[in-house]
């Protein structure tokens, strides 16, 4: 090569049309640009899930009753029922390790917070029924299955529950 500069162009470049050049020009302060969307995330306030209406929820989920329940569980301020399934898992993995000093405290501590949990779930139970009877005398509560209702929604983590919470928590339930 003599001193002459490679074109660097490839070949199919010169037939290609100009750039857009309105992309590139400068836009009046304030106005959006062509390349600028507008903002599509919304702000924390109409981000909150909305309840469905009744008919759209899951039989187990429909009735007074039930979303009463599930505001009592919701506005709960502690959640000890929440240490089941770490107690649980902690226990399995105690169970299946080896034997050692270890092994052994670890069972008796993941074997307590079980124990936490049940008594927790229990006393949740209990008072969700009894509030729920109080609160529709005309309705019949199960006092079983809304015990159970009451635990299953409470041990998932809050974020994950569904319908979604229509109480924050501390919030007081009439």
């Amino acid at each position: 090569m003599s001193g002459a500069r490679r074109d660097r162009r490839r070949p199919g470049d010169r037939e290609r049309a100009p750039r857009d050049t309105q992309r590139w020009t400068r836009a009046a302060p304030g106005s959006p640009t062509p390349t600028t969307r507008p903002a599509t995330r919304p702000d924390a306030a109409s981000r909150r899930t909305t309840v469905p209406p009744d008919e759209a929820l899951h039989p187990r989920d429909r009735g007074p009753v039930r979303a009463y329940v599930r505001d009592v569980v919701d506005s709960r301020r502690h959640g000890l029922v929440g240490l089941f399934v770490p107690g649980f898992g902690g226990t399995l993995i105690a169970a299946l390790g080896p034997a050692s000093n270890l092994q052994r405290w670890l069972l008796v501590i993941c074997a307590a917070l079980l124990a936490v949990a049940l008594v927790d779930a229990v006393v949740l139970g209990r008072t969700a029924t009894r509030r729920a009877r109080a609160r529709y005398p005309r309705e019949t509560v199960d006092g079983w299955r809304t015990g159970w209702y009451a635990f299953m929604r409470a041990h998932r983590m809050r974020n994950l529950r569904l319908p979604p919470p229509r109480v924050d928590r501390g919030d007081p339930v009439p």
